[in-house]
Parts: C-alpha cells; sequence; structure tokens
C-alpha cells in the first residue's frame, strides 16, 4: 500500500484527486493521511467525498474514512477497469464541476471503453477552471495522444447554489502517444466567451467583461480578438470571462477570471485579459493550470512540455505521481519532460 503524506507541498485536495486516479489505473492501494490538515477546515470537504464514492462505485473498492473532515482515507480498488457506461453525478451544491471531471477524465481515458458522465453543481467558481477549460484547451491538447472526449454544457451554475449541468462522454484511448507541448508557436487567433446571468443583462456585465478584455489585447498584440458575450438562467448571480489563443504549433493558451461582489465588470475583463499577456509573454506553450493537469497524463503517456509558471500544484503532482513510479521527471526551469511509459498502460 502507498502511503501519502497529504499535508506535503501544496498539501490540498490536488493530492488526493491524483493519488485516487493513479490508484484506480494502476491497481495500487493508497492511504492517505493529513488531508487538508493545514486548511482552516481539515479533512475531506463534500466534494472530494463524491470524488472518493463515485470512484468506490466504479471499481468496486474496498475504502474507510469515507466521512465529512475525515484526515485518513485506505482505497483498495478491486476492478482492473470500468464496466458501467453512464454515470450521473449530482454534486449538490457549487461544487466545482471540473475538479470532479479532473478526476474522472484521466481515470476513464485509461480504465473505460466509453463513459458518459453528467455532472451537476458549479461550472465556474473562484480557485477551479471553469467546465470550457475541458472542450477549448485539455481535450484538443490531448486528443493528439489518442483521447476522444466532448463535453456539452446544459446549464450554468455559481456560488452558492450551483445547480450547473454539464454531459461528457470519454473514449478509451486506444493508441497512447507521448505529449509534447515545448514550443510555443505563433498566435493563430484569440478568442474568448464573457458569461453572465441573466439577471446582469441590464447591467450589460458580460459585454463590459468582453470590452475591456478586447482593448486590452488589441494593444498589445496586433490581433482583434473574438470575445462573445453571453446570458444564462441561473440559480445564483454570476459571471465569468474566459480567453483561449491557440498557436500554430498545436499549442492553446489560456486565462479566465471570476465575476465578485464589488468587483466591476472591467476589471474582470482586465484581468483575464493581463493574465492571457503573461502566458503568451512567458513564450510557454502551456499555462500554469494546464501544466497542473498535465502531469499526471505524462506520468502514463510520456513527454515534454513548457509552463509559464511551475506551479505549487504541479510540483506536487510531481511528487504524488513519483510516489507510484519512482523518479521519472526531469524539471529544468519551466521544462518539464518524462520518459516514455511503453506498456505500461
Amino acid at each position: 500500500m502507498i502511503e501519502i503524506a497529504a499535508d506535503t507541498l501544496e498539501g490540498g485536495g490536488q493530492i488526493l484527486r491524483t493519488a485516487l486516479s493513479l490508484s484506480c489505473i494502476l491497481h495500487e492501494p493508497v492511504r492517505v493521511f493529513n488531508i487538508r490538515s493545514r486548511r482552516p477546515k481539515p479533512g475531506l470537504k463534500p466534494q472530494h467525498l463524491f470524488i472518493l464514492k463515485t470512484l468506490v462505485r466504479l471499481f468496486q473498492a474496498e475504502a474507510a474514512g469515507l466521512m465529512l473532515n475525515s484526515k485518513e482515507i485506505t482505497f483498495i480498488p478491486k476492478l482492473r477497469s470500468i464496466e458501467e457506461k453512464e454515470l450521473e453525478v449530482d454534486l449538490e451544491t457549487s461544487a466545482a464541476a471540473g475538479l470532479f471531471l479532473q478526476t474522472l477524465l484521466l481515470v476513464a481515458a485509461f480504465r473505460a471503453d466509453t463513459l458518459t458522465l453528467r455532472i451537476k453543481g458549479g461550472t465556474a467558481g473562484l480557485g477551479a477552471v471553469p467546465v470550457d477549460y475541458y472542450p477549448l484547451v485539455v481535450f484538443p491538447v490531448l486528443k493528439s495522444s489518442g483521447l476522444e472526449a466532448e463535453l456539452d454544457v446544459l446549464k450554468r451554475g455559481y456560488y452558492p447554489k450551483g445547480g450547473g449541468e454539464v454531459r461528457v462522454r470519454i473514449k478509451g484511448i486506444k493508441a497512447p502517444k507521448e505529449l509534447s507541448l515545448i514550443e510555443q508557436g505563433r498566435l493563430t487567433f484569440i478568442k474568448g466567451i464573457s458569461l453572465a446571468s441573466e439577471r446582469l443583462k441590464e447591467r450589460r456585465v458580460a459585454e463590459r467583461q468582453a470590452e475591456a478584455a478586447r482593448k486590452a489585447l488589441a494593444e498589445k498584440y496586433n490581433i482583434i480578438p473574438e470575445i462573445s458575450p453571453e446570458y444564462a438562467q441561473t440559480l445564483s448571480p454570476g459571471s465569468e470571462i474566459n480567453l483561449y489563443a491557440p498557436t500554430d504549433s498545436g499549442a492553446i493558451l489560456w486565462s479566465d477570471a471570476r465575476g465578485e461582489l464589488k468587483k466591476r465588470a472591467e476589471d474582470v475583463g482586465r484581468e483575464a485579459a493581463e493574465k492571457l499577456i503573461g502566458e503568451i509573454d512567458s513564450g510557454a506553450a502551456c499555462d500554469m493550470h494546464l501544466a497542473d493537469n498535465l502531469i499526471p497524463w505524462m506520468s502514463l503517456l510520456g513527454g515534454r512540455i513548457k509552463t509559464s509558471i511551475l506551479s505549487l500544484h504541479a510540483k506536487t503532482n510531481l511528487w504524488v505521481c513519483e510516489l507510484f513510479f519512482g523518479k521519472i521527471f526531469s524539471v529544468e526551469g519551466t521544462a518539464v519532460s518524462c520518459a516514455a511509459r511503453k506498456g505500461l498502460i
């Protein structure tokens, strides 16, 4: 059983998500302890429990510690692959559907034939990438490694009531290939979606976010960004702006920002634009959040990436992966490489 001290490095829920993913894929039992012990409210939160209980069901796992605020769990998967074809999960609040998908996408890609997920919860929130990140960045980038997946947003959901819903279809990877995201390449265009709740329409929140981001980006680059304002019926009011910039090398750089109380729509738009400018000007081929996501994939596929910043989340994922595989990563500045994992999957 692999022993994982979850108060190491970043010390948050990412350790648990990555550990559970690799446990299921590699059929390795794990014990995770000191879960979120340095957080103001330590232990498992509802979103972590939903992930745990879902994986227990899919892999008929033996597990202990499955309760709110638990600081220790053990997880012993029994099945070697996912037999179910469809799965519905209601996260009940505004818990991030994107974080739930982060775990299930990796597991299903390597341990399912085809899996269709219907996830209810929050579609965007502070501290988590929005669900749009997957079809616009993650899926296209991983397509070259053999991933086939698609996502439809059925409803938007914001804090605190949530109520969002997405449908995701994932096909298992049949012929895995190494990841390669080293050269940024030349920008081909910049696009974006500026979203807000219907009740914010009179204040033109979506348009104001889009206009501020468009102005900041147009002043910096010789490109007129295409940012479309959209409104949606939501249980709780909220707004977001998501920007992405593909290049001719196959890289896709991303940034996002969320609306908050007493935060002007113009400031939200400028914040997203400034983040994207930072990613582009870094010369990176994948943004800092994509690097966090890709490291567990690299431990299985092999490959190389160059990111803008090697975040604490990324360093934490490197550490967790090497608990399973040993010393497999090489880091030089913000470039990360991993030897090909031939015959592993």
